[in-house]
């Protein structure tokens, strides 16, 4: 048990070595320091907040629905459009793909199988029979 948990802390260091991890934590840094993106940031989550309270509430006209509709969207793409968050989005996907293959390749290597594996295997104990 003990190796496992010691080729566990290797694996989580080697992961924080990566340059994806670096530059997510780099850029995740600046975007935290920088006004103009915390700000839409906050007006993003406002708005969507509005938004979705008008919509649990279900009491909105639908001018009002509308345009916290309008503003939502219109938060969104400023949000979309700001090139440190476009950036920090991008870095957050690469060191997402990295932890999924990381993933894929434990459970292939344990199990035999992905999780992109679909239908039958041949072996029905895992799954409830054949068809």
């Amino acid at each position: 048990m003990r190796e496992v948990m010691m080729k566990a802390q290797e694996l989580a260091q080697a992961i924080l070595d990566t340059g994806y991890y670096q530059k997510m934590q780099e850029l995740e840094n600046q975007l935290s320091a920088d006004e103009t993106a915390t700000a839409l940031i906050a007006a993003f989550v406002e708005k969507r907040n509005a938004f979705e309270q008008l919509m649990q509430a279900g009491t909105a006209s639908r001018e009002e629905f509308a345009a916290a509709g309008k503003a939502y969207a219109d938060a969104q793409t400023a949000l979309d459009e700001n090139a440190l968050v476009q950036a920090m989005r991008e870095a957050q996907q690469q060191y997402n793909d990295l932890m999924g293959n990381v993933n894929r390749i434990l459970r292939l290597v344990v199990t035999g199988e992905t999780e992109d594996e679909g239908g039958c295997n041949g072996n029905c104990s895992s799954c409830s029979g054949c068809h």
